[in-house]
C-alpha cells in the first residue's frame, strides 16, 4: 500500500505550485488525481500527466482512489479538485494521512481565508467534521507559508 506523502485540495490539481515547491519539499514517486471530470477527458489528463517530469501521475475516478493507493508500496501525493470531494472521499472511508486545504477559488457564497484559499461556511463546517475525527486539516498554500488550523480561521467566516 501507498504512503500518503501529503493530501491536498487544489482547484488547479497540478501545476507549478505542486511541481516546483511542495513536490521538493515532500518528495513523492506518484502523484494521484482522484476527480471523474478529468478522468473523462483524455486530452486534459494526457496535459496533467506530462506537467510532473520524473513522477508518475495517475488519474483515477473518486470511487477508485482506495484500489490506486493499494496497487503499489510507493510515496504518494493525493490531489483533490475540491472539499465535497475529499468529503466523499472520507466518507467512504479511505484512510487520509491529513488534508492540505491549498487552494480553493473564491466565489459569491466564500469568504477569503488566506491568498488563494476562499471558503464557505458549508466547507469550513465540512472539514471541522472531518477535523473532529482527529484527521490534521489545515491550510497552508505553499510550503513557506505557516500552517493556518481552523481554529485559527474561524473568525473569516
Amino acid at each position: 500500500m501507498a504512503t500518503q506523502k501529503m493530501v491536498r485540495i487544489d482547484y488547479r490539481l497540478i501545476h507549478g505550485q505542486v511541481v516546483a515547491k511542495w513536490i521538493k519539499f515532500r518528495p513523492v514517486n506518484r502523484l494521484i488525481v482522484a476527480d471523474d471530470e478529468l478522468l473523462k477527458d483524455e486530452f486534459m489528463s494526457d496535459i496533467y500527466k506530462m506537467a510532473a517530469p520524473g513522477n508518475e501521475v495517475e488519474i483515477v475516478a473518486v470511487d477508485d482512489l482506495q484500489e490506486a493507493l493499494d496497487r503499489k508500496n510507493d510515496q504518494v501525493m493525493l490531489i483533490f479538485r475540491d472539499v465535497a470531494t475529499a468529503k466523499r472521499i472520507f466518507d467512504a472511508n479511505i484512510e487520509l494521512a491529513e488534508l492540505n486545504v491549498g487552494a480553493v477559488p473564491s466565489a459569491k457564497e466564500r469568504h477569503s481565508i488566506t491568498q488563494g484559499v476562499a471558503l464557505s461556511k458549508d466547507e469550513f463546517e465540512v472539514l471541522q467534521e472531518m477535523k473532529k475525527t482527529g484527521l490534521d486539516v489545515y491550510i497552508q498554500p505553499i510550503p513557506e507559508n505557516d500552517k493556518l488550523t481552523l481554529d485559527s480561521i474561524q473568525n473569516k467566516l
